[in-house]
């Protein structure tokens, strides 16, 4: 078999590769998407443009993480990093030169806008296309404003969870521009896929699933004060990736638009699992930021999802893409109390003993030698199987179970 194709096609805009930075502190200046492209970036999304003054100004400091005993693998990046730190036309002089790089690396930019008036969304659009912009992708998902009243216009977020709004945004954006336009979707309305309609109806090319939730968490030695600039912060991490698969899937079934996938997206599997759900693009941001690897994950997801697609039989990501949906099982149609149980694989047991304080069934029995499971006591519920930090408990019975990868 040749080497597969993992090019994509995006309302008639070629991509090398799925994998596209998206918009955040790795693509707020020329240099630092330039970096990305080296490494083989098929897009870059610029730092979001906005005529708003607060999002404008930076906090400092405003990142930090939280669960970090869990990092790199499963932790949270709670921050409080706005919009592109100047003007619009300081940033648009930034996006002319980002196209010549672009265009030098064959890398699709897209242009990130935001407006304080339906008026200015369409304006900072329309400025972003004549700066050289391919796609333009409206941010309906920031999740930082607001908490206050000084700002009496709506914000990202607040947009995202208002699909009247939201179409008359895209539908004054379409009308200034020419190039494809995607909404950014935020995770904090439950019912993305009634803006996604909207926005469709509106004349949206495509769509980005997900934005990061707004979150707050608190110091208890400083009397509860919120941490960093004491407001509330955006959060998302590796933890996102089953919350992004499941809007991402809901709203692939919704419409027949091209879907971007971000958040959650920290190792080339998260990559495969987005195309899998959905995504014709995927975009990552905290796997540069914390991965402590600089630009390199671009590269590495690009090298895996070429030798997963071969070993597994993929010529394009055309073929992968969606093979999830079909896969998905309305709720009144899963089977219900399916025969399975739990064994344990002796040579792997270390009689640990934490799968006997763990059963709430008392199915496990430990002896000097050996840890066993009643059959007639066991449920079948998974949880030893799931914990077990050697893998020494297997699921048996007739119906096929998927446990995904626990290490």
């Amino acid at each position: 078999m040749k080497n597969p194709d993992i090019s994509v096609e995006v309302c008639g805009l070629r991509f090398k590769n799925p994998i596209v930075l998206a918009s955040a502190t790795p693509t707020k200046s020329p240099e630092k998407m330039l970096k990305g492209m080296k490494k083989g970036a098929g897009g870059v999304i610029a730092k979001t443009v906005t005529d708003e003054p607060l999002l404008q100004k930076y906090v400092r400091p405003r990142f930090t993480v939280l669960h970090k005993s869990g990092w790199p693998q499963v932790y949270s990046n709670y921050s409080c990093e706005y919009l592109y730190p100047g003007t619009p036309e300081e940033w648009l002089d930034e996006l002319e030169k980002t196209k010549e790089y672009a265009e030098k690396y064959d890398s699709v930019l897209i242009g990130s806008v935001s407006g304080r008036t339906v008026e200015k969304w369409a304006e900072m659009a329309r400025k972003t296309e004549e700066a050289g912009a391919d796609i333009i992708e409206m941010n309906f998902g920031c999740p930082h404003p607001k908490s206050g009243k000084k700002m009496e216009h709506k914000e990202g977020t607040e947009i995202g969870q208002d699909p009247e709004m939201a179409a008359e945004i895209t539908k004054a954006v379409k009308n200034e521009t020419s190039v494809p336009v995607f909404a950014k979707l935020t995770p904090e309305n439950t019912r993305v896929e009634d803006v996604t309609k909207k926005v469709e109806k509106a004349g949206a090319d495509g769509v980005t699933a997900i934005n990061r939730f707004q979150a707050l968490d608190i110091d208890i030695e400083a009397e509860g004060r919120p941490l960093l600039h004491g407001d509330y912060a955006g959060v998302g991490g590796p933890w996102m990736r089953p919350l992004t698969l499941k809007y991402l899937t809901r709203v692939a079934k919704e419409v027949d638009l091209p879907i971007s996938a971000t958040n959650g997206v920290s190792t080339w599997k998260d990559v495969v699992k987005m195309i899998m759900c959905g995504a014709t693009t995927v975009q990552t941001a905290t796997a540069i930021i914390y991965g402590g690897k600089g630009y390199d994950p671009v590269e590495q997801f690009n090298n895996n999802l070429e030798e997963f697609m071969a070993e597994h039989g993929y010529s394009s990501i055309e073929d992968m893409c969606g093979v999830t949906l079909d896969k998905i099982i309305p709720f009144e149609d899963v089977e219900r109390e399916p025969d399975v149980w739990s064994e344990v694989v002796q040579e792997e047991c270390t009689q640990c003993g934490l799968c006997e304080n763990w059963c709430f069934y008392n199915a496990i029995q430990s002896s000097e030698d050996r840890v066993g499971i009643e059959k007639e006591k066991c449920d079948g519920c998974g949880l030893c199987v799931s914990l077990c930090p050697q893998s020494a408990i297997e699921m048996k019975g007739e119906t096929p179970v998927y446990f995904g990868d626990f290490k």
